[in-house]
């Protein structure tokens, strides 16, 4: 079925989504990005090519986007301290993920993966010659597969996630996506559950499946322990605080009348609110709503030492994860709007998570759903009593708290485990 679904791919998708992608990019100004970061890409790989020594192994490390760089950040440090010989190039699909990525002094080089054409996926493995091709969560592109396949070189997908498909009413899913898995030589889950839904899918063969866990647990522990050292300023003295992480207005509709309930009952209550977008359209909006009850917001950038006031908007970018260490309980945005936000930074800085009935897009909020360091709340009502609870509630609070921080704790360790599989470290690796 492989040569079958390859062939239907290059003769009908690839047409059309390589059409399509230059088209969008005339109207589009993250896809022209995509294309005009790609073509300056070629120039400077053929540099990397022609500086590196063709002796040295070189491993490819594929993420989607920022998200996914993110959970391979701590496989790659493992990586280059135990194999510091090997040169590691890290490509990315998403204009967002490829500017905007950190740039580590364990990666050798950043670039865009090309569009999947067989042509030009040919000419890119020829130019980097990877030995091993690590692709990280999800994404996967048929001809870079296949032609891996061709030239042998092995592939991994870490942090493997599966979603719940029904595939007995889909059979022609099932046929796609057991033909892409099957051209892996390595699959990494993040739980028991993915390693049986992948199996689920492969049937008897020779894929390797693992359950190692997921990398992100250990980058997002990783993170906190640099941001402590950031020189972010103190927002309160004293007092409880609630801080709001990407918010959206669908948010605000529910939450800001709790946050004001529970103003009017608590006077040391503080409130932290960070637009998902901090717009000085954002700005004012929560500007406007807290004023009609002569509440005075203050904006972070204006601060000179601790706030006098009860709400904080933050009117500047990359400061989240850090301020979540400076509050009590935390309600995550996006989760009244379609699609819930990181819960895992507030989770590790010890808060109790609040958000929305929007967040199945997110395996760790469902997660924390169940061990108790999180609360689903479906309106203004829920989310006042809950927060009325934190504060009254001591003994709620700690063990809400404790399960949180617990949660990402008792998960760390997935990046060692994946470094060892991929370079064969293990005693029990074939």
């Amino acid at each position: 079925m492989i040569y079958f679904w390859i062939l239907v791919y290059n003769l009908i998708v690839v047409p059309i989504g390589f059409i399509g992608f230059n088209l969008l990019a005339l109207v589009n100004k993250k896809a022209r990005a995509g294309v005009r970061g790609r073509i300056k890409s070629r120039v400077d790989l053929l540099n990397f090519i022609r500086k590196k020594s063709s002796r040295r192994e070189t491993f490819l490390v594929h993420s989607a986007s920022l998200g996914e760089f993110e959970q391979a950040k701590p496989v790659i440090r493992g990586l280059k301290a135990l194999r510091p010989d090997i040169l590691i190039v890290a490509s990315f699909t998403s204009p967002s993920g490829f500017e905007n990525a950190e740039r580590m002094t364990e990666v050798d080089h950043y670039t865009y993966l090309p569009l999947d054409t067989y042509i030009g996926m040919r000419i890119f493995l020829h130019k980097i010659k990877p030995s091993k091709i690590i692709f990280v969560s999800y994404e996967l592109w048929p001809n870079l597969l296949f032609l891996a396949i061709r030239y042998n070189i092995k592939t991994y997908l870490i942090s493997a996630r599966l979603r719940n498909i029904e595939f007995k009413s889909k059979p022609l899913l099932k046929s796609i996506m057991k033909t892409l898995y099957e051209m892996i030589n390595n699959i990494y889950a993040i739980s028991e559950k993915d390693e049986r839904a992948f199996k689920n899918i492969l049937g008897i063969n020779k894929i390797r499946v693992l359950t190692l866990g997921d990398t992100r647990y250990d980058q997002v522990i990783e993170r906190a322990k640099r941001r402590i050292k950031f020189n972010v300023k103190k927002i309160f003295d004293d007092g409880f605080v609630l801080i709001c992480g990407s918010i959206w207005p669908q948010d605000a509709r529910f939450l800001f009348p709790a946050i004001k309930g529970v103003m009017d009952k608590f006077d040391n209550f503080r409130v932290i609110i960070a637009p998902h977008e901090p717009t000085e359209y954002a700005i004012e909006m929560v500007r406007d709503w807290f004023s009609q009850y002569d509440i005075r917001v203050q904006t972070y950038t204006s601060l000179n030492g601790v706030s006098d006031s009860k709400v904080v908007v933050i009117d500047t970018i990359g400061l989240l994860a850090e301020l979540y260490h400076q509050s009590n309980v935390a309600f995550i945005g996006g989760s009244f709007r379609g699609s819930i936000h990181n819960v895992m930074e507030p989770a590790v800085a010890g808060n109790p998570v609040i958000f929305g009935p929007y967040y199945k897009n997110s395996r760790e909020a469902e997660q924390l759903l169940e061990v108790g360091g999180a609360f689903c709340c479906t309106n203004e009502s829920e989310i006042y009593s809950l927060i009325f609870k934190f504060i009254v509630d001591e003994d709620f609070f700690l063990k809400s708290s404790k399960a949180a921080s617990d949660f990402i704790l008792n998960n760390l360790g997935a990046s060692t485990k994946t470094v060892k599989e991929i370079l064969e470290l293990n005693e029990n690796n074939n």
